[in-house]
């Protein structure tokens, strides 16, 4: 962990000195396929779709750093690490047998992560991505809700938090467009342990997002 921690700081300090000093050098990895030898930063978001007690909608952020280590033929593999932010919502409107019930609320699910993983750079100029992240971090879901009956004379709300301990693994596929931007989809899941609940982790994601190359 600590070892983690001492490489998301050198990545932000990386991100302030190329900042601050701007460099000719290309922000990805080189078209060439050769390997660099440089510290490559992105910053990446995405909308998302997943299932954890219901449908739920929300975003995600990220900010990788990633080291080439092998280049061959016509692809390109980095070692990656990095961070990520990620917010889920279930409306009571994505439950559909909630239909003519008078329920109110909503569920959130938020979680901090630690990300480590490998990223393919694939064809001739190394513009598709293939990257395989494992994350493990914190998650905090809050359910709140209220419920009205009135022809039986029942009302009243409820407000259940849970903080937990996460990790999975997620898939992205990407292309980069141009020299600072590329599209990505990304696919993800949490691992389920006897001690977490679907409920409160999530069960499964999917995603569309740009991505950022900043050095």
């Amino acid at each position: 962990m600590i070892g983690m921690l001492g490489m998301v700081g050198m990545i932000g300090s990386a991100l302030a000195a190329s900042l601050v000093c701007g460099e000719p050098h290309e922000p990805h990895v080189p078209e060439s396929g050769a390997k660099d030898e440089r510290l490559h930063l992105r910053l990446s978001g995405d909308a998302l779709y997943g299932i954890g007690g219901q449908s739920f909608l929300g975003a995600d952020l990220r900010f990788v750093g990633g080291y080439a280590l092998w280049a061959a033929g016509r692809a390109t593999g980095s070692l990656e690490l990095g961070v990520q932010l990620q917010y889920g919502n279930e409306p009571t409107w994505l439950a559909p047998w909630l239909r003519g019930v008078d329920v109110s609320g909503a569920t959130h699910r938020t979680q901090a992560l630690l990300l480590v993983g490998h990223r393919f750079h694939m064809g001739k100029r190394r513009r598709v991505e293939l990257g395989t992240h494992l994350y493990a971090g914190l998650n905090h879901w809050l359910s709140r809700y209220e419920v009205d009956y009135p022809s039986v004379d029942v009302q009243g709300s409820a407000s259940v938090s849970r903080a937990t301990f996460v990790f999975g693994g997620q898939v992205e596929l990407g292309y980069r467009f141009s020299r600072r931007v590329g599209g990505q989809l990304i696919f993800g899941a949490p691992i389920p342990t006897p001690r977490t609940s679907s409920y409160v982790q999530g069960l499964a994601f999917a995603g569309l997002g740009v991505t950022v190359y900043l050095r």
